[in-house]
């Protein structure tokens, strides 16, 4: 096996592991604080774009772990029905048309690459926004650093803007995330020491 197929397996574990978190979490608690719903729905989406776009380029790892991605992406999106308004349908109906114009046009591959923008994005800006955090399963992004560097060398590797664009976004936005959170729960704690109804 060559250094590039084994990266490509590796990048694709943690891919899918990446995407088990946050479902988990909001299946175990119950708790959508903080989670974006748009993100959800967008990274489906993006699965499927990501599906169309392995399939014709001939890279199997990338449509085979695309395919394997809509498990997860479809059980969070479920889990996420409730939040869904009309702001948040027009958002994802926009992203979805947007990957069809690309793929018309001709720019399908950079489109996929700013894809990770819609999937990542949403979420980075209610992290930002938002004080009440606790929805977000912190794992998810941890693991989307290690998701953002491996895939992003195999873009390297093999001379794909595509998958360089989606490392480095995702690395951006998970640094991003994790920061949030962080600071959120240390002030949610810093404050219940503070209050003597919590002593």
């Amino acid at each position: 096996m060559s250094p590039v197929t084994a990266l490509s397996l590796l990048a694709s574990v943690i891919f899918l592991i990446r995407l088990i978190p946050q479902p988990a979490r909001l299946w175990r608690t119950g708790v959508t604080a903080g989670v974006s719903p748009v993100a959800a729905a967008n990274a489906v989406t993006s699965a499927s774009a990501w599906l169309v776009y392995g399939a014709s380029r001939g890279l199997l790892v990338v449509w085979a772990v695309s395919v394997a991605a809509l498990v997860p992406g479809l059980w969070t999106v479920s889990l996420l029905r409730r939040e869904f308004g009309r702001l948040e349908v027009l958002a994802t109906g926009a992203v979805a048309g947007t990957f069809v114009l690309s793929a018309a046009v001709g720019v399908f591959g950079a489109a996929l690459a700013l894809g990770v923008l819609a999937t990542a994005g949403p979420q980075v800006w209610r992290a930002v926004r938002h004080s009440d955090l606790w929805g977000i399963a912190p794992a998810t992004w941890f693991v989307a650093i290690a998701d953002a560097v491996s895939w992003g060398a195999y873009g390297v590797l093999i001379h794909d803007g595509a998958l360089q664009g989606y490392g480095v976004v995702l690395f951006a936005g998970a640094a991003i995330v994790l920061g949030r959170v962080a600071w959120t729960r240390r002030r949610v704690v810093s404050a219940q020491v503070a209050s003597p109804a919590a002593l």
